[in-house]
């Protein structure tokens, strides 16, 4: 238990002064107002306890050094920012404790900016003024405040240039795009640095700084949300947020930028930093078992913007959606020319897939025309046709359809000499699968689209498996085509065509979609192939709605009567064989034998439940059991 000099602040209603000196279990050795105090007449083994506002106790830290007494403080009405610094305990009974406990008081680092210190933080940016308050207004109006700030996230936002230099013994120099720089001593004393940064340690002669430079709009937004209502949690840092530990740190511009210094607004255009040379020992309620960490860390630097992409960014106002860079996708552009050619590979993996899929069909196999589908090379030139639309490369269009139209051609020509070869004239269901689109087969061709487009822009994501996805949705269609033609039969061939023309628009619009959403093309460059891309899928589209709605209506019919009981039995097996006119498939069970006018009353009582008339094939089942 030390010994302790109490001093207040001679401002504090008298009563509430003898209030708290009452209930002390421990006296200081004296009581003073803060106005008679003078730091210099007290030694560095001697320790004082403050009980004052922030504009007292920040005179009292300026004016503090080494050869200063221990520092401690108490909570008070006015004492805001110290005590958000310090981590001070709300009660004073707490802190009061807390003080009496503590074993030493150690030096507590302070930051410098421009040689004036910086009790809290220090924010760059006005685009992050959501991230500070005025220690001047209450909860409520802060509050408020940074809604109507949050707001301003979804106008137009710009990057500014920064030259920054940071490190003492291995000076580093970058020049980066970031909307907004923070900076504090130690990390325990702001809720971002606490929520991102893990395992900091106190006082360990080292400041910390996050650099946030998000590449679109929705990061900043997503950023914003987060820290408004979800805390930042996990032990990696999200990919727009760079973090610096350092001991010293120049920031530039060559406009002047808005920063804020213990939310204090201000304008300059350079700012040194650094942690302060007076070497305070000041008691912190933090946790005292925190181990020090005297490395410097890096984390995401190397992601920030610089070189081209820093001079992107900072032309206009940032994009919804983050455009990547020339640098950035150049070797996806060298792989989707590569693949936009017709080559003899492409061509023999084409046929023997096709192949493959058409004994698979007639096999009634889906094992087999899954096989065929791993084996088909159809993803590569649909991908580069989706980027070449993207982006209004021509060359890449024209490259990419004469691929797919060789493709095809090839895998029909396959498909129909195998069916001139096969004896079997006989739909069977993986057949008849492929002759009735619906919107549930587009939906397969968008997912498998955007699949493909994702693959492509991810190095570490496997290509082929995507390129089955894309193969599910064209490879079938395109053998049953030849299948159709080998027999003779239109109606085989169109509905398999439309099938595979609608999945071949779908992925084309999905896989561009999402080529423009990972940034890939500017929208004003992608507008017409989208536009283009979409009219197509919207033409083909339309035979697909009136089959799903047949297929609906089919499903609905099917609910209404099978497991159904009915005057002359239970009705299973319900299968509908036509809708134009409706054309029904019925199995009845019964206890007992039947005759014709049985069969024509089951008739009736069918048509009486789903309110229409029918024609019927009617199976006839028998109990044999109770």
């Amino acid at each position: 238990m030390r010994d302790f000099v109490l001093v207040f602040d001679q401002n504090l209603p008298e009563e509430d002064q003898n209030s708290f000196f009452e209930k002390l279990e421990v006296q200081p050795q004296s009581n003073l107002p803060f106005d008679q105090f003078n730091l210099q007449d007290y030694s560095s083994k001697d320790n004082i306890l403050f009980w004052v506002s922030d504009e007292q106790s920040k005179k009292i830290i300026e004016e503090a050094n080494e050869n200063s007494p221990s520092i401690a403080f108490l909570p008070h009405p006015e004492l805001i920012l110290i005590a958000k610094t310090l981590g001070v305990a709300s009660s004073k009974e707490k802190a009061f404790n807390h003080f009496l406990e503590a074993e030493e008081v150690e030096v507590f680092d302070l930051l410098e900016i421009n040689g004036e210190l910086c009790m809290n933080s220090l924010v760059i940016g006005e685009s992050l003024s959501i991230l500070y308050d005025s220690f001047e207004n209450n909860f409520f109006q802060n509050l408020k405040e940074r809604f109507r700030r949050f707001l301003k996230l979804f106008r137009r936002v710009k990057l500014k240039s920064y030259k920054i230099t940071y490190g003492k013994e291995e000076e580093k120099t970058i020049e980066i795009a970031a909307m907004g720089i923070l900076a504090v001593s130690h990390c325990e004393s702001n809720l971002i640095f606490k929520r991102v940064i893990k395992d900091s340690g106190l006082n360990e002669g080292l400041m910390h700084v996050i650099i946030l430079a998000p590449k679109s709009l929705f990061s900043i937004i997503r950023f914003g949300l987060q820290n408004l209502f979800f805390p930042i949690k996990g032990s990696a840092i999200p990919d727009f947020l760079s973090y610096i530990s350092t001991e010293k740190m120049t920031i530039e511009s060559e406009e002047e930028f808005t920063f804020a210094s213990d939310g204090q607004e201000n304008k300059s255009g350079k700012l040194e930093l650094g942690i302060s040379e007076n070497k305070a020992r000041i008691f912190s309620d933090f946790d005292s078992t925190k181990e020090k960490e005297d490395k410097k860390k890096e984390l995401n630097v190397s992601s920030l913007p610089m070189g081209k992409l820093r001079m992107e960014l900072t032309k206009g106002y940032l994009p919804w959606v983050r455009h990547a860079t020339s640098e950035e996708f150049k070797e996806l552009f060298t792989l989707l020319k590569q693949n936009s050619q017709t080559s003899s590979t492409y061509l023999v993996l084409m046929a023997l897939s096709t192949m493959i899929a058409t004994f698979g069909l007639f096999g009634n196999s889906g094992p087999v025309v899954i096989g065929a589908m791993i084996l088909a090379p159809l993803m590569g030139p649909i991908i580069s046709l989706a980027m070449g639309a993207l982006r209004q490369d021509e060359i890449l269009i024209k490259n990419s359809l004469i691929t797919i139209f060789w493709g095809v051609v090839l895998g029909i020509i396959f498909a129909v000499f195998i069916t001139w070869l096969t004896p079997l004239k006989t739909m069977n269901s993986e057949i008849l699968a492929r002759i009735r689109p619906n919107l549930l087969d587009l939906g397969i061709a968008v997912a498998s689209g955007i699949a493909g487009a994702y693959a492509h822009s991810k190095e570490e994501i496997a290509k082929t498996l995507a390129g089955v996805a894309i193969s599910v949705a064209l490879v079938p269609p395109l053998a049953v085509a030849g299948i159709g033609l080998g027999w003779g039969n239109w109606n085989v061939f169109w509905g398999a065509s439309l099938l595979l023309g609608t999945n071949l628009a779908g992925i084309v619009m999905a896989a561009a979609l999402t080529f423009m959403l990972l940034g890939f093309s500017p929208f004003r460059l992608a507008k017409k192939g989208i536009l283009i891309s979409v009219g197509i899928l919207i033409l083909v589209t339309a035979p697909l709605v009136l089959s799903f709605r047949e297929m609906v209506r089919e499903n609905q019919l099917i609910q209404q009567l099978s497991g159904k009981e009915i005057p002359h039995g239970l009705l299973r097996d319900v299968k509908v064989i036509g809708l134009s006119p409706l054309r029904l498939s019925v199995t009845i069970l019964s206890d007992h034998e039947l005759n014709n006018q049985d069969f024509k009353e089951i008739k009736e009582e069918i048509e009486e439940k789903i309110q229409q008339p029918i024609q019927l094939e009617l199976t006839l089942g028998v109990k044999l059991f109770d």
